[in-house]
């Protein structure tokens, strides 16, 4: 026979040879500080998922006040009483507070569009993510907060005046429900993290 296993193996090697990919800045620099703009997108996507957590953790609060406000006005839907504006009160605060993380994901939206004017290499600053790529993905997560404040901010105007327990329950069931942050907007954030080394890849 003209051809050999070892023929035919070592012309297999030199057809398929192994892919190097790319590694991360961060997951590169693990024993020292990023630097750079890989740096400065890596604290902009830290940020954005801390602004997360604030956001979740005042969404929860914020759910158990309109459920005792939807209990109140269900018992008796002309209450008035000091009880009901205390909770009514309380769940101003927490919008308040909602507004100003909607604020800061705005704000880091527009860093990663000016970081991105900035980095003038068509490389990736980072694994496999075009960066016009990072911005559409933090602009993403950025306009669900924003849409979802002003469901937050629709249920806080209408809550304590429901004149009907049909009602009542609509606007504590549209605070609790979060319908504009979904399991595709988790998706995007879980790409960012990844992406920027906070999430290992297994």
């Amino acid at each position: 026979m003209s051809s050999s296993p070892n023929k035919t193996l070592g012309d297999a090697e030199a057809r398929f040879s192994s892919v190097i990919l790319p590694e991360s800045p961060a997951s590169v620099s693990r024993q020292k500080n990023l630097t750079g703009l890989p740096r400065v997108a890596r604290d902009i996507v830290a940020d954005l998922y801390n602004n997360i957590q604030r956001w979740n953790e005042n969404h929860i609060i914020g759910a158990n006040l309109a459920k005792a406000i939807a209990q109140m006005k269900s018992n008796n839907i002309d209450d008035c009483s000091d009880d009901l504006d205390k909770l009514a009160t309380d769940l101003y605060n927490v919008v308040q507070k909602l507004s100003g993380i909607a604020g800061a994901f705005e704000f880091l939206s527009n860093q990663m569009k000016s970081l991105v004017k900035l980095h003038k290499k068509q490389s990736p600053l980072f694994i496999s993510l075009q960066n016009d790529q990072l911005v559409e993905l933090v602009e993403a997560i950025a306009e669900a907060y924003k849409a979802e404040f002003k469901v937050k901010k629709f249920v806080l105007e209408n809550i304590a005046h429901s004149r009907n327990k049909n009602e009542i329950m609509f606007y504590a069931v549209c605070w609790t429900h979060q319908q504009n942050i979904n399991s595709e907007i988790n998706l995007k954030l879980e790409m960012l993290l990844t992406e920027t080394g906070h999430r290992k890849i297994t």
